[in-house]
């Protein structure tokens, strides 16, 4: 039998995820930029490897906000299946960002530990409490949006408010013991914990370059929601990629009783696109069997 295939394109109208993803560029930008200067002044390694973060969090969210509006885009004739993978395009080259500068702050802290020198400690202290502001202004403006991205990125917010939270503790103690180790280690361990999660990241947005199956484990669960349809006699060519990490793709050969009319076609096509709506998937190809046809390409 033919091939059956649904796909749906939601309105495209303003999403207010687009505006809060702005504003926190903004201000992560201008934060960085005065995290740097000030690091160098009161001379925390801990502040100038978080001014480092922020840079590549600014990156990241100017790219995600470009990326947001471009992978919008309907499909052409050359991007057939519209634009959606700018954005994981966009996370590959943000993570690697990332790698990079946690690779070379590791480095320094590594340095300043060997030859350690006391920060200001004062100087740490307001910055700190700078840092818990900011960032918490950008967490809480982003925090319970309906958008996959904004959720991200509301979650990066949430790492930078609690890095702030560790540099504040530091300082304070720094206020009343001298210990010039503290700050580099407390640097290292920030930037090593970036490096695990810039790793995690890359590899994340990688898989759906690989088009590695996004449901994992969940295959099986897929079959047995297609199988539970009445019509339904054996499912085969089970297929499913992603196309930006959120939204999937499925493509499946289904064996049906008998032949279907039009109206029964179109039911079966109604019914397998509610089964996988918990699923993501937002693309389905089906290629319709008979229980009597032999398939030339079953596995």
């Amino acid at each position: 039998m033919g091939h059956h295939h649904h796909h749906h394109h939601g309105p495209h109208h303003y999403n207010p995820a687009t505006g809060n993803i702005r504003f926190a560029f903004f201000l992560n930008l201008g934060f960085a930029l005065l995290e740097l200067i000030g690091g160098f002044f009161v001379n925390s390694m801990a502040i100038m490897s978080d001014a480092l973060h922020d840079f590549g969090d600014a990156f990241a969210l100017g790219l995600t906000y470009f990326l947001q509006r471009k992978s919008g885009q309907e499909g052409n004739e050359n991007y057939t299946y519209g634009y959606k993978r700018y954005s994981v395009a966009g996370a590959l080259l943000t993570s690697l960002i990332l790698l990079a500068g946690a690779g070379f702050v590791i480095t320094e802290a590594a340095q300043r530990l060997l030859q350690p020198t006391m920060p200001e400690p004062l100087g740490m202290l307001l910055f700190a409490v700078l840092g818990i502001l900011v960032n918490g202004e950008a967490f809480f403006r982003l925090k319970g949006g309906g958008n996959l991205n904004q959720r991200a990125v509301s979650l990066h917010m949430l790492e930078d408010l609690l890095g702030w939270l560790a540099v504040l503790v530091a300082s304070i103690v720094l206020l009343f013991f001298e210990l010039p180790w503290l700050d580099p280690l407390l640097s290292l361990a920030i930037s090593v914990y970036m490096l695990l999660h810039a790793v995690k990241s890359a590899w994340a947005a990688l898989k759906v370059f690989l088009q590695a199956n996004p449901l994992s484990n969940r295959l099986e669960e897929v079959k047995g929601k297609l199988l539970a349809l009445d019509t339904v006699r054996d499912v085969h060519q089970l297929r499913v990629w992603s196309l930006d990490g959120e939204h999937h793709v499925l493509s499946a050969h289904v064996v049906v009783s008998e032949a279907q009319k039009p109206a029964a076609v179109a039911a079966l096509k109604s019914g397998i696109r509610n089964a996988l709506k918990p699923f993501a998937i937002t693309d389905v190809t089906l290629e319709l069997e008979l229980e009597a046809e032999r398939c030339a390409h079953r596995v």
